[in-house]
């Protein structure tokens, strides 16, 4: 049975059960996760973040849920990420970062708790991160080779945001057992440990969270303080 839910997700309950019709004994977990899943969901700003696992997923299962996602789609939250059960199983090594932050904040609204027996070895974790970090880097020296305007700049700064804070607690994890979800405590977790410049990433914060501008004159510098300090934890990654 689906589980009641409240009000903010009512058009959840009306995917799943249209999940259940369409899927049938192929359906084997709805998963919730993300803030929405813990006590820090807020109804104007949280994301409903959905993982529906099918048995055997095929190419024309995901033709019949498109049709079942139609009314999910005017919520305007991500579409939900469909995989089938033995590839759910079997990425446990490749995707270690995010099946971790899954662990810390789900919810399973329907099926098997299939997140429960996940087991992420630190190897691969750290594998993840050197990959991850040095990805970012690389991106942020090209944009910034490639910007002309300050409003690029800033763009550019917008879009790193998330990646970093994802990737900050995926760090910490390597050396600590209890991470902060709270992105100010992260910050100063690692500066810590890392040689950063934790107020350029304050800036992020208060860039991403309250939408505080930067001052003209302190975007290149900003740029410049973040793509030095990347390469710091890109060092540090490599050592551990």
């Amino acid at each position: 049975m689906v589980e009641k839910i409240d009000n903010k997700f009512k058009t959840t309950g009306s995917l799943i059960q249209n999940l259940q019709d369409t899927f049938g004994e192929k359906l084997v977990s709805v998963i919730l996760y993300g803030s929405c899943a813990s006590s820090s969901c807020e109804n104007n700003f949280s994301d409903i973040n959905l993982i529906v696992v099918i048995d055997n997923l095929l190419a024309i299962d995901l033709k019949n849920a498109a049709a079942v996602l139609k009314d999910f789609r005017k919520t305007k939250n991500p579409l939900p990420l469909f995989m089938d059960k033995e590839e759910w199983f079997n990425s446990c090594d490749v995707y270690p970062i995010e099946y971790l932050d899954i662990k810390e904040r789900y919810s399973i609204l329907y099926g098997e708790d299939i997140v429960k027996p996940l087991v992420m070895e630190k190897t691969n974790l750290r594998l993840q991160c050197e990959h991850e970090v040095k990805n970012l880097l690389i991106k942020l020296r090209q944009n910034y080779l490639g910007s002309t305007n300050l409003k690029e700049i800033e763009e550019l700064l917008k879009k790193s945001s998330k990646s970093f804070f994802a990737l900050f607690r995926a760090i910490l994890r390597l050396t600590q057992d209890n991470v902060p979800f709270d992105h100010a405590e992260v910050i100063d977790s690692l500066s810590e440990k890392v040689k950063i410049d934790k107020d350029v990433f304050l800036k992020l914060l208060d860039l991403r969270m309250n939408s505080k501008a930067i001052s003209k004159n302190e975007h290149e510098i900003t740029i410049q303080k973040l793509i030095d300090s990347t390469n710091e934890i890109l060092k540090y990654i490599d050592k551990l």
